[in-house]
């Protein structure tokens, strides 16, 4: 299968592995939730849930996002929320997504975690059977829910491992509790296999960076957007190979970065920084996959070929078993030899 005319990363195989489910639940899926379930839909009605994708801030957009996650009532909006999002990924021929989820949100409103994430399971392992994308979860924790939160994130995620859920993060404030405080919990959930990731360096400093790190030892950082403020952590970053979830769009929509010429993605790159290119919360920040990688080119200003090896690196990066990321890197090398390659 060809490009699109004037998309040469259309056809290419991708990897997206920062990726909230609430945040991919467009307008028109929020709407066919509502009517499935008989909630009126009128005039002020949409406006207001129309208003929950336009982004002024970070700030707004929490809120936008907590706004949108009080919509999802049942099992069932989880498993259409999940049948959509593989239909998109595959669109932008997505083969592999980790896709968080906050389960535990919705399990403090009478939502059980295994039942959410049975109908996601559901949802994606159908897709995957139609052709489409392989799916998996980290359970997403709160911060601002202190470490009792985080615990509870741990114990779901071990429970819910029959449902495609292989690891957990953390979002939320980066300011609201140190990160000492939630350091057992990511000690326990390495000790059960789950893989560990950490929104880190988006909001926050180089600091928070600094303590996903050394003291939650994640095997990812969420975002760290700000690590160029720090030229000694980003030698430790590239040193170690320590892969950061960049999601430029999103970082432009929340007002994190100010601009595309000042997104720190292509100099993190360049200083040998292990970056990945991920789609965050797309129907909030109205991108995709596919326009991520594009706007690299773009807007970021990198290459064809530099693009290309973000793009591999965000596969290398992926929780895959080392047969299943073999598989995904040589179709993934197959496909953009004609475009200039990514080793």
């Amino acid at each position: 299968m060809g490009s699109a005319p004037g998309r040469p990363f259309a056809a290419v195989p991708k990897a997206d592995i920062h990726l909230h489910l609430e945040g991919t639940i467009d307008l028109e899926t929020l709407l066919l939730m509502r009517r499935r379930r008989g909630d009126p839909i009128g005039e002020t009605e949409r406006r207001r849930l129309g208003a929950l994708y336009t982004q002024r801030d970070f700030p707004q957009f929490l809120s936008n996002f907590r706004d949108l996650c009080t919509e999802l009532r049942s099992p069932e909006d989880f498993a259409l929320a999940t049948e959509r999002l593989a239909g998109r990924l595959a669109g932008d021929s997505v083969r592999h997504a980790e896709v968080m989820c906050s389960a535990t949100i919705f399990a403090r409103r009478g939502i059980p975690a295994d039942e959410i994430l049975d109908a996601a399971w559901g949802a994606a392992c159908r897709a995957a059977s139609g052709g489409g994308p392989r799916l998996r979860f980290l359970i997403d924790g709160v911060r601002q829910w202190g470490p009792a939160g985080l615990e509870e994130v741990v114990r779901v995620a071990q429970e819910c491992r029959r449902y495609g859920v292989i690891g957990i993060g953390m979002g939320g404030d980066e300011t609201a509790w140190p990160a000492a405080a939630f350091a057992p919990a990511y000690r326990e959930a390495r000790r059960l296999g789950l893989r560990t990731t950490a929104h880190a360096g988006e909001f926050d400093g180089p600091r928070s960076i600094w303590q996903a790190l050394e003291v939650l030892e994640v095997d990812r950082i969420g975002h760290g957007t700000r690590s160029l403020e720090d030229p000694e952590l980003v030698r430790v970053l590239a040193r170690r190979r320590v892969p950061l979830e960049c999601c430029p769009t999103s970082n432009l929509m929340t007002r994190v970065v100010s601009d595309w010429d000042r997104h720190p993605i292509g100099p993190l790159f360049h200083a040998g920084v292990l970056v990945t290119i991920n789609s965050d919360d797309p129907a909030l920040f109205g991108t995709s996959t596919l326009e991520e990688w594009e706007a690299l080119v773009a807007r970021v200003g990198l290459s064809t070929s530099e693009a290309l090896a973000i793009g591999r690196a965000t596969i290398e990066a992926a929780f895959l078993d080392d047969g299943d990321r073999r598989a995904l890197l040589k179709e993934f090398d197959a496909a953009t030899s004609a475009l200039g390659g990514a080793q």
